[in-house]
């Protein structure tokens, strides 16, 4: 009977022992999805079935690739504020113009950034000169196509406010007309070297492709 006893105690202790020293998850491997900054109490459609446009959760490469704005250059701009319609009220005195030139040269100024690689500091007087160019240029064309907005709440202390955002449109060839006419005014001025050449080049070979 003491055998049988001892026989079951070593066997509970082998079972024991086995769970305890068995693969254990590692804290890395662990995904913990990240909690929400903020939740949408409030939105501007949510009276009528609470549709949300695509283009406020798309990115403007998605967007501009899609056959209705094919021949647009598209821009999503934003404010955020406590009082829905003081936003109103800075929307129709938005100044698009102003505001397309500078998403505009910043835009340009990315894809020098990303064409010219390791020549950019040799070409920082010429993509200075392209930028200025494009953001003193007039975008006629540019038109706010639809306004969406937001009312959030902050997890972490409760507090809300409102984010107001805008979808523009410019076509496309005033854009691109405006960016070569800024290449050729800075290529006569450029004066370049064999090799800023070469840099100069590629650099409008990518513009060749569009923003």
């Amino acid at each position: 009977m003491k055998r049988i006893a001892y026989l079951l105690m070593a066997a509970v202790v082998l079972f024991v022992v086995g769970c305890s020293s068995g693969p254990k998850e590692k804290k890395s491997d662990v995904k913990v999805a990240a909690a929400p900054e903020y939740q949408i109490i409030d939105h501007k459609t949510r009276d009528f079935g609470g549709t949300v446009p695509d283009w406020v959760t798309k990115s403007a490469t998605e967007l501009e690739s899609s056959p209705k704005y094919k021949e647009f250059y598209v821009f999503v701009d934003d404010q955020i504020g406590k009082d829905l319609e003081g936003l109103k009220l800075w929307a129709r005195g938005f100044s698009i113009g102003s505001q397309i030139a500078r998403i505009v040269s910043t835009r340009v100024e990315d894809k020098f950034t990303g064409a010219a690689a390791g020549d950019r500091n040799a070409l920082e007087t010429y993509m200075e000169q392209v930028v200025k160019s494009v953001a003193a240029a007039q975008y006629s064309g540019a038109r706010v196509e639809e306004d969406f907005w937001v009312k959030r709440r902050k997890v972490s202390d409760k507090s809300e406010d409102y984010r107001y955002l805008f979808l523009v449109t410019v076509p496309r060839k005033q854009i691109d007309d405006a960016i070569g006419r800024a290449l050729k005014d800075a290529d006569q001025a450029a004066k370049p070297t064999p090799d800023k050449q070469t840099a100069i080049n590629r650099v409008k070979e990518s513009f060749d492709k569009g923003l």
